[in-house]
């Protein structure tokens, strides 16, 4: 709801509301025309029901808020004056164009990255890594440099077993970052990787080493390093297959489906783009 300021409810709708997150007060008067117009813009702007900013309305035609505008040195109205942490922060004097108003906003509102890592943060602790991974990759594209994201991003694909690539994220953050979330995710990838390197794979490894064309041999170790994370490495070896026979056993099948379980990773559109290659 759009709060109208009173001098009674003055401390608490706007001083201490302020303390939690901006509040932005409109000041008006309804016999000016403009005020009416700028008032309909601000609504639909920021509307009744924001999560970042809650609006609110001042009358000055009312003696008892006059002096608030005083206060506040506004010479011209409307007047949009934004308070946050109890103290007027910025202020648009006399009628404005939508855009303007609309770039002060966007000065105290949360960014679009911001917003899909709180979701994203939320999703990893309900257990959805997978979904909060698309969310962390989209947020990642609007803000490369963001370290904050890079961990979180790092977490979710630790959590769907993207291994490399979490290795790749942890390298980016730089030392004033490397707090600790950073040093739990480096342990927690370091054992992944202990436990992607098992004496199974180690065996098919010699195996194949020995063996390089046992078509089977290779399957399995790629079905072997999907399953430990180690996506690439399994796609390696089936392109390899698939580069020589496209119908050679079941390289295209497992291929595809180790595809399937990329769902919003740039890498699978890389090892798509590259089985189109041999296809057309």
């Amino acid at each position: 709801m759009i709060v109208t300021i009173t001098p009674q409810n003055f401390r608490t709708e706007l001083i201490d509301a302020s303390m939690q997150k901006p509040v932005a007060v409109y000041f008006y008067a309804d016999e000016l025309p403009e005020c009416q117009a700028m008032g309909a813009q601000v609504e639909q702007l920021i509307g009744p029901n924001n999560p970042a900013i809650t609006l609110a309305r001042v009358d000055v035609a009312d003696p008892t808020l006059q002096s608030l505008a005083v206060q506040l040195g506004l010479q011209a109205l409307p007047a949009l004056v934004l308070f946050r942490s109890g103290q007027p922060v910025d202020a648009l004097q006399g009628p404005q164009e939508p855009a303007a108003i609309q770039a002060m906003l966007a000065n105290y509102l949360p960014k679009e990255e911001d917003l899909l890592l709180e979701e994203a943060r939320q999703q990893l602790a309900d257990a959805q890594p997978q979904p909060a991974y698309r969310l962390l990759r989209q947020a990642r594209e609007l803000a490369p440099a963001r370290a904050d994201i890079k961990l979180a991003l790092a977490r979710a694909c630790l959590e769907t077993q993207r291994l490399e690539e979490t290795g790749s994220l942890l390298e980016e953050i730089p030392m004033v970052d490397q707090e600790s979330d950073y040093h739990q995710l480096r342990a927690q990838l370091d054992l992944a990787v202990q436990a992607s390197d098992s004496p199974e794979i180690k065996a098919l490894e010699a195996q194949l080493a020995a063996d390089p064309d046992n078509v089977l041999l290779r399957e399995e170790l790629a079905v072997q390093y999907s399953q430990t994370g180690r996506k690439q490495e399994a796609l390696d070896l089936l392109f390899a297959l698939l580069s020589r026979d496209l119908n050679q056993g079941n390289a295209k099948k497992i291929y595809l489906d180790i595809l399937a379980t990329l769902s919003g990773d740039p890498l699978a559109a890389q090892y798509r783009r590259k089985l189109y290659s041999l296809l057309y």
